[in-house]
């Protein structure tokens, strides 16, 4: 062969050769590419699983954080998270405490559990000594946090994460593994202090999330290793693989699938290259390795396009869509055809396009919106949130898209604001029952928080009376003029509230018919629908409470969230039945004893007193007929008399004590008068009033004084007293001080118990101020308006 021909045989083997190769290596380089593709996009769905996860970690932070979780128990916890999380994926959760080992007793004592843990076979049993615990107070009920009490701090990385969870604001996640009950998953720790009762306890929200939930998340089904933080429960059993990586919530996630062979076209290709020829070969080679790479990148693109959840869309600088992918008919509806046949601008809420249009604009002008929430309408005219990522493409005139669908993501976030405005509401009202105000008060605070919480426009109390009328005890909004508080209904009334008397059950009203209230129709109270419900006290039926809205109709829960107010009304009219029965129980004793008193110092000084006074005149009479030689005689006489004297003067003392005649005959200030002039130490009075007063309150005005007096002789070493009466616009107000020595108290003493017992009986008040070394001060006040309770009165709750 001539050296050129062999020079062109050379040059043929050469480029066969290397043709050959150069399709081998291309080969397995598209199939690195399209495995790396796969465990990218099973890594971006594993890390949308997981922000998803530290997302509902964050909403069960902020709900134990607000107003309604601070009462929240476990029950409670254990149903909201079957509410919230389950539909989710993420059942497993847990609100977790660190507990010191010298602070377990009070702890277990607190939450009613033992500190526990799984043992080796898988049993609960309670934990040994260790310096310190990290178990959960409250537990969604699914394992590994199925019971209260449970530690984890025996789980994998679990201490950790929460030691890093104490100074981020963000989730950590522990490193994947086999969990005690044998549930292999990771737990993302946020820290979430709680209010309890009137401290704040530091804690944790731990949710868990299993490997076989992450492993789904990704759509794939080539099998794949999933490593977090360096730990792995399964393996490629030593395949060569194609890693991607990411890191959330303060871990490294590793995902790994297996890399593929050469197959297809890309194998057979090299031996076409060996047999056909140099030139035509190699260029066949050529053309074939990039007509597959292009066709498998597109297709790549493609599948991505199918198979995305996410919305994903193109649309020119005119507002028409011109590419969209087929998870647009899962979350709007529509087939492909129809989304790309309208202008997307309507088909967002009217009360958004304004704003969408703003933002297409800056689009247009060459921004890159990352994220931003409009609501577009469903093809069945319900509405659906989307958020949006967006880029321009100035070149091409176009818009790129992707939209998330948070529509249950706000839902749940709503949800949460309601329950836990439905949750303050009922605490400011059983605030104020446990404090004991008046029903009044309860009744005009229901009224104003059922208004609020159902975003009313008129609320009712009424009381059911005997005479067949309800009685308006409470009113809101525009029931306030229309149904002012007093004012009686007729119970044969077409009305919400007086329907609920007659039935006994709840009363829903739409549309034009009635109203909530007595007097009028629409037009007068402004409302066009109402609900009403029964208000049980006892078992018997008390009244009812309704609300009126000028919409259409309330939700359909509102009847619930408005009986929700029922049980803390009937709290609070039974507390008031109760006060007013007991005080008027002690006014009838307070009464008998003064009347005993009474008939005592009558009995004292028209029978035992004149009798002595009677033996008195007669041992005076037979003294002065002593004859003078029987001088003892008559010294003995006289002492008999001087003795009976005596007598007759302790027993006008005890009968002034018993009940002072004075006080029926003067008032109080002539016998307080009496008792300054009597009193061993000096006593600056001050008595602004001689009006005659309710006897209880005069008697209860005059011990008082004495008792004071007496203590002050007695106890205080006191050198001065001040006594001042007078009446204000509160009722009477009688105040005694001394310089004593002060120190007094009002429970070691039985005279001094007595007195505030006796003060209260009569509605009124008493206060006792007694500093060692500075006196004492006591300052006692009485109601203007006392009635005297006489057989067979009553109490009528106002």
């Amino acid at each position: 062969m001539r050296p050129r021909q062999v020079l062109t045989v050379a040059m043929v083997l050469a480029l066969t050769v290397a043709g050959f190769f150069g399709a081998r290596l291309l080969g397995e380089r598209d199939a690195r590419r399209s495995s790396m593709h796969r465990a990218e996009l099973a890594a971006a769905q594993i890390h949308e699983r997981v922000v998803q996860g530290s997302s509902l970690a964050e909403s069960l932070r902020r709900f134990l954080a607000s107003d309604a979780g601070t009462q929240v128990t476990s029950g409670e916890f254990e149903s909201n998270a079957s509410r919230w999380l389950s539909p989710a994926g993420f059942p497993a959760a847990a609100w977790v405490e660190q507990v010191p080992a010298g602070r377990r007793t009070a702890y277990e004592h607190r939450i009613g559990h033992p500190i526990v843990t799984r043992d080796r076979q898988l049993r609960i049993v309670p934990v040994g000594s260790r310096s310190s615990y990290l178990p959960a107070t409250l537990v969604s009920g699914i394992s590994p946090v199925a019971v209260p009490g449970v530690d984890l701090g025996d789980e994998t990385g679990v201490g950790a994460a929460v030691r890093r969870a104490r100074t981020s604001r963000d989730a950590r996640a522990t490193p994947l593994a086999a969990q005690n009950d044998g549930t292999p998953g990771l737990f993302l720790v946020r820290a979430a202090p709680r209010l309890v009762g009137d401290v704040v306890k530091p804690g944790f929200v731990v949710l868990f999330m299993s490997e076989l939930s992450l492993r789904t998340a990704a759509t794939d089904p080539t099998p794949m290793r999933l490593a977090v933080g360096g730990s792995s429960t399964s393996d490629l059993q030593g395949t060569r693989a194609v890693h991607a990586t990411f890191t959330e919530a303060g871990q490294r996630f590793d995902v790994a699938v297996p890399q593929e062979s050469v197959h297809g076209a890309a194998a057979v290709l090299q031996w076409i290259i060996l047999a056909a020829g140099l030139v035509l070969a190699a260029l066949a080679g050529v053309l074939g390795v990039n007509g597959a790479r292009r066709a498998r990148a597109q297709d790549e693109l493609d599948r991505i396009f199918r198979l995305s959840s996410d919305l994903i869309a193109v649309a020119d600088f005119e507002g028409r869509t011109t590419r969209v992918n087929p998870a647009v008919e899962q979350i709007l509806g529509y087939t492909v055809e129809e989304f790309l046949a309208r202008p997307f601008l309507e088909l967002v809420h009217p009360d958004d396009r304004e704003k969408t249009a703003a933002l297409t604009g800056r689009i247009r002008e060459g921004m890159k919106v990352t994220s931003f929430e409009t609501r577009y309408v469903r093809k069945d005219g319900s509405y659906r949130v989307l958020e949006w990522t967006s880029a321009p493409g100035i070149a091409e005139r176009s818009m790129y898209g992707v939209a998330r669908d948070v529509t249950q993501r706000r839902h749940t976030e709503r949800e949460l604001r309601r329950l836990a405005g439905e949750q303050a509401a009922l605490r400011r009202v059983a605030t104020l029952v446990a404090r004991g105000v008046s029903s009044a008060e309860v009744f005009s605070a229901v009224a104003e928080e059922g208004e609020r919480l159902l975003d009313a426009r008129a609320t009712a109390i009424g009381r059911l009376e005997p005479d067949g009328m309800m009685t308006i005890v409470a009113s809101s909004g525009t029931a306030s003029d229309e149904l002012p508080v007093g004012s009686r209904v007729s119970l044969a009334s077409e009305l919400a509230l007086t329907e609920v008397a007659r039935t006994g059950r709840p009363a829903r009203v739409d549309g034009d018919r009635r109203t909530l209230g007595g007097v009028g129709r629409r037009g007068q109270l402004g409302t066009g629908c109402a609900v009403a419900v029964p208000i049980m006290v006892g078992g018997s039926l008390w009244g009812s409470i309704g609300a009126g809205t000028d919409q259409e109709r309330f939700p359909a829960d509102a009847e619930q969230r408005l009986a929700d107010f029922t049980e803390l009304l009937a709290t609070a009219i039974a507390n008031a039945d109760s006060r007013a029965e007991l005080a008027a129980s002690r006014r009838r004793i307070v009464a008998a004893s003064d009347e005993a008193r009474r008939r005592i110092e009558r009995d004292l000084h028209d029978g035992t007193q004149q009798q002595l006074v009677s033996l008195v005149l007669t041992v005076r009479a037979e003294e002065a007929n002593v004859p003078p030689e029987s001088s003892e005689l008559r010294a003995a006489l006289a002492r008999v008399a001087t003795g009976l004297t005596g007598a007759v003067e302790d027993l006008q003392e005890i009968s002034r004590g018993i009940h002072p005649a004075i006080l029926s005959a003067g008032g109080v200030g002539p016998a307080l008068r009496t008792l300054a002039r009597r009193s061993a130490i000096p006593v600056e009075l001050d008595v602004t009033t001689d009006s005659r007063l309710p006897e209880p309150i005069e008697v209860a005005t005059y011990f008082v004084a004495s008792e004071a007096l007496a203590n002050a002789t007695k106890h205080a070493r006191a050198s001065h007293i001040a006594v001042s009466l007078a009446l204000h616009d509160t009722g009477l107000v009688l105040s005694i001080r001394d310089d004593g020595v002060g120190g007094a108290d009002s429970g070691r003493g039985s005279g001094l118990v007595g007195l505030r017992d006796r003060v209260e009986a009569l509605g009124g008040t008493i206060r006792i101020d007694s500093p060692a070394g500075n006196g004492t001060s006591l300052v006692v006040t009485f109601p203007l308006d006392f009635e005297p309770t006489g057989a067979g009165a009553g109490h009528v709750i106002e």
